[in-house]
């Protein structure tokens, strides 16, 4: 009765309807689609959805056919295809009354912002593992202060915040998001960062693993749209107040301003509306200021990008401008100096 076929993402007809499909339903086609199914009956499209990285996205039947079972072909096409890929543990995206559909097909909740989105989960892998992992971490830890950072690279700028949340707090956690679609790898941000707060003694760095900011809680981060940020932005913080904050003792998050990225300022300006009512204080912390410009991750790759590694040393610890300086940096400022991505 139902088709079901890829659709090349070149296919300016093909991709043009399931963009009008997705719209129908009052969706949109994800900027990272990297794998696109499509439903029909006969000629007619009638359901689709994507996969971009860990999550399965922009799923959506046509109104006439909804109840027919399309959603769980969709689901289990894409599922499939992951593993596949060696991606063994995905996200949904959702809207509140529909999750009980894939609920049925075994993806369980792990947090809602109502009314607009549930994120579910299915895998190897589960919430519950993490904050395992998270109340074994802190077991003789006393209440704790937090804050999560990209680092993309580690700045002067992240050194005082992090030194000034130390100073003001028995225990702290950075968070280190995990997500590696920043310029500077994953593995090289969380060392960079270790290293340059190694002297502080009541300090854990901690990988943000798929729940903090990462592309399945918080794409709007790694995109430019912005449209939805608030939405995703108040998805990850009911992930970060439900299950990270509980098992850690966190009662204080510190940030910075954000004088550059609409994004994160965003994201700031929801923090500050949500975690009060979570018991949570949000301390947000004025930036550093170097010849009277905020410092920031985004000025040094500015200024790498215009070849002037040189004029960084004011912007940088020690760790960093050695890191930027050496052999292995040679192909992240190749990637830098080529790319117009803001992250």
């Amino acid at each position: 009765m139902f088709d079901t076929r890829i659709i090349d993402t070149a296919n300016t007809k093909e991709m043009n309807c399931i963009k009008d499909l997705l719209s129908s339903q009052g969706l949109s086609l994800p900027d990272s689609a990297q794998y696109v199914i499509a439903v029909y009956h006969g000629s007619r499209l009638v359901g689709t959805g994507t996969l971009a990285g860990k999550v399965l996205q922009g799923i959506a039947v046509d109104s006439e056919f909804q109840g027919q079972g399309i959603s769980a072909i969709i689901v289990t096409r894409l599922t499939n295809k992951a593993l596949e890929l060696g991606r063994t543990h995905l996200f949904i995206f959702t809207k509140p009354q529909t999750a009980y559909l894939f609920e049925e097909l075994g993806y369980k909740p792990v947090a809602a912002s109502k009314p607009d989105v549930v994120l579910l989960e299915w895998g190897t892998q589960s919430i519950k593992e993490f904050k395992r992992e998270l109340r074994y971490l802190s077991r003789d830890k006393p209440q704790a202060a937090c804050i999560v950072v990209n680092c993309n690279p580690f700045s002067l700028g992240h050194k005082y915040l992090i030194e000034k949340a130390s100073s003001e707090n028995r225990w702290l956690y950075v968070i280190v998001v995990r997500e590696d679609r920043s310029l500077f790898p994953y593995e090289v941000r969380i060392r960079l960062v270790k290293e340059g707060i190694s002297h502080l003694k009541n300090v854990t760095v901690i990988p943000g693993g798929d729940y903090v900011i990462s592309g399945a809680t918080f794409p709007s981060y790694f995109t430019r749209e912005t449209e939805l940020a608030r939405v995703h932005a108040s998805l990850d913080i009911e992930v970060f107040t439900t299950h990270i904050a509980p098992e850690l003792k966190i009662n204080k998050r510190y940030v910075g301003e954000e004088p550059y990225c609409e994004v994160t300022n965003l994201y700031n300006t929801v923090m500050k509306n949500k975690l009060p009512e979570k018991g949570i204080q949000l301390i947000e912390v004025p930036r550093v200021e170097n010849n009277g410009r905020p410092i920031s991750a985004s000025l040094i790759r500015e200024k790498i990008k215009a070849g002037e590694i040189d004029h960084i040393t004011e912007l940088v610890p020690q760790s960093t401008l050695s890191y930027l300086k050496s052999p292995q940096a040679r192909e992240v400022i190749e990637r830098i100096v080529n790319s117009s991505s803001r992250h």
